[in-house]
């Protein structure tokens, strides 16, 4: 297996090398670093541990010891399903997973001036072309031609060594620990989170879903000043967790409230409405699964002195599943904005249109980030207004990827960072 020199970390399978001085300028060369050991994806929860070539340094670019490395979703997806977004992992085409991650700039390209041997960087994952319309028009995350780490043909990061554009490696103050800096592109996600659902002062949110993006983009309502934040999740453990999740601005739990929600139980009697229609021979099993997750609803616009306000302003549904997205689109006010964020392993749901017309809601998705995000995440470590530690719940050597991976499979841990330099 090479990587392509050309294109940084991108795959190139003819060739099972791994010698480390392919097309290296000088600089690296006297570094004599060891193999890059790197954790590869086989096929769906088949990984290997093994060195790959070393990924060449280009004059505009840095190469990064990378010290710390953070699990996502969409990792899970990849190593659960052997793919993710359609996407399959070609078996014979493995490639190297990871795109949470920091490290150290152990050497600079001879056209970079803003980085100099020994800066702490975070990794933001995604290299667009800098050309395409999407790209031009500012929204270089949906660009058209984008690369992004550990998606199928692109080396991840999950490596002990890894190379990209100095303006891909935005500095880090070195007082952020590096478990921390493994989960600085998840709160870049919560800070687009805010600006897709537009996310203003004094606002009510409701997010569906405790995981990592759930917890982070609620702590970053609450450093907007939401005025109150509630969290749903149907995991006990994951809601007892929300609950603890404490501010360090104040001291007291970021969410006001977090509830345990059941799966729906769609009956031939889940309200007037659905009653009434299958009278006439109109209900279908989405119409009773939208009145019982309106029932829902209302008791907890109720139980959160929200019910005078007909919801809540906005709403975030970070677990891909479809019985939050009725629920959330229940509790979103008139006028108010829906963002669709987690992603399930199926491509299609049931939504209740009538719902959304009659409320005039903004829908809306949101794809990983933009370029204003990982400067704003980094800033709010640095402040103090947004705390990571305490989402980290095991951390994990290089060497025991598999058990990571395993581990959060298992659902019995928040976040889980590999530590790549421990092979």
């Amino acid at each position: 297996m090479q990587v392509d020199q050309n294109n940084g970390n991108r795959i190139d399978n003819n060739d099972s090398s791994t010698t480390n001085d392919i097309d290296q300028p000088a600089n690296v060369k006297a570094l004599n670093l060891p193999p890059n050991t790197s954790c590869l994806l086989v096929k769906t929860r088949t990984i290997a541990i093994e060195p790959i070539p070393l990924p060449s340094l280009q004059p505009d670019g840095v190469l990064v010891q990378v010290m710390a490395n953070g699990i996502c979703g969409s990792d899970m997806h990849s190593y659960l399903s052997g793919g993710v977004g359609g996407r399959p992992i070609d078996g014979s085409k493995p490639s190297v997973m990871g795109h949470e991650a920091a490290g150290i700039v152990i050497a600079v390209g001879s056209q970079v001036w803003s980085h100099v041997v020994g800066d702490h960087v975070a990794i933001e994952p995604g290299l667009p072309c800098r050309k395409c319309v999407n790209c031009k028009n500012g929204r270089m995350n949906i660009c058209t031609t984008v690369r992004y780490c550990g998606t199928p043909g692109v080396h991840g990061t999950l490596s002990r060594y890894y190379a990209l554009p100095a303006d891909m490696a935005p500095h880090i103050p070195k007082t952020i620990p590096w478990d921390v800096a493994g989960s600085i592109q998840p709160l870049a996600i919560g800070v687009q989170i805010g600006k897709r659902v537009d996310l203003r002062a004094h606002q009510t949110v409701a997010i569906f879903g405790c995981g990592p993006i759930g917890l982070i983009t609620a702590a970053v309502a609450h450093a907007y000043s939401a005025s109150k934040i509630i969290g749903f999740d149907i995991k006990p453990s994951r809601v007892d967790f929300a609950k603890k999740y404490l501010s360090p601005l104040t001291g007291r739990p970021i969410f006001d409230n977090v509830f345990l929600l059941d799966p729906l139980v769609i009956s031939e009697t889940n309200g007037t409405a659905a009653t009434a229609a299958s009278e006439h021979g109109h209900a279908t099993p989405g119409d009773r699964a939208w009145m019982a997750a309106q029932k829902n609803m209302d008791a907890v616009m109720k139980a959160t002195g929200l019910a005078l306000d007909g919801g809540v302003d906005r709403v975030v549904e970070a677990s891909g599943a479809q019985d939050a997205m009725l629920h959330g689109i229940a509790i979103c006010k008139d006028g108010g904005v829906y963002l669709q964020v987690g992603l399930g392993h199926i491509q299609t749901n049931m939504f209740p249109t009538i719902a959304l017309t009659n409320k005039e809601l903004d829908v809306r998705g949101i794809t990983r980030y933009t370029a204003s995000c990982f400067p704003s995440a980094i800033e709010m470590l640095g402040r103090g207004v947004v705390d990571l530690a305490q989402l980290i719940t095991a951390t994990y050597p290089l060497s025991q990827a598999k058990d990571a991976f395993e581990a959060v499979a298992a659902g019995n841990d928040i976040k889980v960072i590999i530590k790549n330099q421990e092979v």
